[in-house]
């Protein structure tokens, strides 16, 4: 079960890491499931039944869970649901949200697939597609099988570097150099 506790751990972190709450990563982790085992031959942990990992404000909840351990390295996290959901209360108040039918995190590849009709939702808006993967090394997701993007309205959370400079030319580009357009009333 220590192993067990320790791939899942895994998981959270790197669901945390997603959600770009870093404190995430010092709280306890609750893990609970109508029934699992682990087969110390096979390396396969198997969780069943309202299987439920909380830590901290982050809640994924599935039906079951398989966990892969080749050569005492957890290799990969498989969880299935109708849906498997995660949420989770950001720094800043607001809910994110994600479900899918199924998810899978590969601990080699730093990677993290949502399966058939996922969905993440916070405040800002919604992403989804059949498949959503996000790689946590270069922070990049990707959508397939056809995407949406919902956009809602109002305030946005951004990043003070992500506005770009104002094209003070007006040529269509923001350059460094940009200088503002003469003022025709002088």
């Amino acid at each position: 079960m220590y192993r067990a506790s320790c791939f899942l751990a895994g998981l959270i972190l790197t669901l945390s890491a997603f959600a770009q709450v870093p404190d995430q990563r010092q709280e306890r982790i609750q893990i609970n499931a109508d029934s699992g085992d682990y087969d110390m031959r096979t390396g396969i942990q198997e969780l069943r039944g309202n299987v439920r990992i909380a830590q901290g404000e982050l809640v994924v909840e599935a039906d079951e869970g398989r966990a892969y351990n080749v050569d005492g390295q957890w290799q990969r996290v498989e969880l299935f649901g109708a849906p498997t959901t995660w949420r989770m209360v950001m720094e800043d108040g607001t809910e994110t949200r994600g479900r899918s039918e199924q998810i899978i995190y590969d601990l080699t590849s730093d990677q993290i697939t949502m399966i058939d009709d996922a969905r993440i939702q916070d405040a800002q808006g919604t992403f989804a597609g059949a498949t959503l993967t996000y790689n946590l090394v270069t922070e990049r997701i990707e959508g397939a099988g056809g995407v949406e993007l919902v956009i809602e309205p109002g305030e946005r959370r951004t990043r003070q570097d992500s506005t770009p400079p104002p094209d003070e030319d007006g040529d269509g580009e923001n350059n460094p150099n940009d200088e503002p357009p003469p003022d025709p009333e002088a």
